[in-house]
């Protein structure tokens, strides 16, 4: 019997050491293994998930960031207003306009009619609007003929208006300058009637103008002067010839000084080159106004092979040309062209005219040209009076 329990001891003790030489030899191959891939091994997956964490917060950081800098990469030199302009060739929803009509027109028997030449039109799109008349006129025969004019452009959408063409033997010559303007309102008037608190009384000039007493004119209680520096006219490039002068007289006066440029430019190159000359014209002068674009050929608008975006596109391309060099922008333009014609969409200032004793205009606008037959001590003959509106 104690022979059994030995041997049972003997099996027991044999199977422990069994179970221990395997146990080293597990140990000894895991021992055997690089620590990196043990620990890569015994976190598998939280280390998997914790970099999946991180690596998707940084790709949703950085995936802005890439996507703003191709964008801007890819269109660095195209202006977004070109774009949008580009765009809207493609749908034309407005009918064309009359931006100037004669309703009555008097020719010499005898003569030729051409309507074209009494009317300026626009279309929002379309550079070459059709012109239909319903009608004839007889220039060989006096009397009265009633027309109607339409104008279509490419998308289908027309306007009409009527217009009397009288036909007569004898036609006053109606034809005159800013010089022959009579003075109707005195600038003492000028001052009872419009000066506020909140108001600013000045004049505009040109060569129309001829020599001013500045002097005189300060004296007069007027306030500032808006001086035309020259312009663009039948294609030529011109300075004033009063410009240089006047700007230097009225400074010297104590008066506020600002230009506006006669602008007939066609497209943007032409505005561009515009620039150059005023720009270098103006010579880094100090200015207490904005400059002012004065685009006026409305009669002949047709011409230019221009739609209304064209021409916004011009006054933009002024705008930021003046602005590069440190000065700033402004419209001229009266209430007709200024709900017809111009967009202003930054927007810049508006001077507008309104040749009235209240305005009728309810847009926004800075100053207001309220007459060109004004007269003032210092200058001989009329000239416009503004009113600038104080800021609140």
């Amino acid at each position: 019997m104690i022979n059994d329990i030995v041997k049972r001891i003997l099996l027991i003790i044999f199977g422990l050491l069994l179970l221990g030489t395997a146990t080293l030899i597990i140990v000894s191959s895991l021992a055997g293994k690089h620590d990196d891939e043990a620990f890569y091994d015994s976190s598998l997956f939280v280390a998997s998930v914790g970099d999946a964490e991180a690596t998707v917060t940084e790709a949703t950081k950085a995936e802005p960031d890439t996507e703003e800098t191709k964008v801007e990469e890819a269109t660095p030199d195209t202006p977004k207003y070109e774009e949008v302009a580009d765009s809207s060739e493609l749908i034309d929803t407005d009918a064309p306009v009359f931006l100037i009509f004669q309703k009555s027109v008097t020719i010499k028997v005898g003569s030729s009619f051409d309507v074209k030449e009494h009317m300026g039109y626009a279309d929002d799109v379309d550079r070459d609007v059709d012109v239909s008349l319903s009608g004839s006129v007889d220039t060989s025969t006096v009397g009265t003929y009633p027309i109607t004019v339409t104008l279509t452009d490419d998308a289908g959408h027309s306007t009409s208006s009527s217009m009397d063409v009288t036909v007569s033997d004898s036609v006053s010559d109606s034809s005159g300058g800013g010089e022959n303007t009579k003075p109707t309102e005195s600038f003492s008037d000028f001052i009872t009637n419009y000066k506020e608190d909140n108001t600013v009384l000045g004049i505009d000039v040109s060569r129309w103008q001829g020599t001013v007493d500045y002097n005189k004119v300060k004296a007069a209680g007027c306030d500032f002067v808006i001086i035309r520096i020259g312009g663009l006219d039948d294609g030529e490039l011109y300075t004033d010839k009063c410009y240089r002068d006047n700007i230097k007289n009225a400074k010297a006066a104590g008066l506020k000084v600002g230009i506006y440029w006669h602008a007939e430019e066609g497209s943007i190159q032409e505005v561009e080159k515009s620039l150059d000359y005023m720009l270098d014209l103006l010579d880094g002068e100090e200015l207490d106004f904005p400059i002012a674009y004065d685009w006026e050929d409305f009669m002949h608008f047709q011409n230019y092979g221009m739609n209304i975006r064209d021409i916004n596109d011009c006054f933009d391309t002024f705008c930021k040309g003046v602005e590069e060099e440190g000065y700033s922008a402004c419209l001229y333009s009266s209430i007709n062209f200024l709900e017809h014609v111009w967009t202003n969409d930054k927007p810049h200032p508006v001077w507008m005219a309104n040749y009235a004793s209240k305005t009728s205009y309810t847009g926004d606008y800075y100053m207001w040209q309220h007459s060109n037959t004004g007269s003032i001590d210092g200058i001989s003959g009329a000239v416009d009076f503004n009113i600038l509106y104080k800021e609140d």
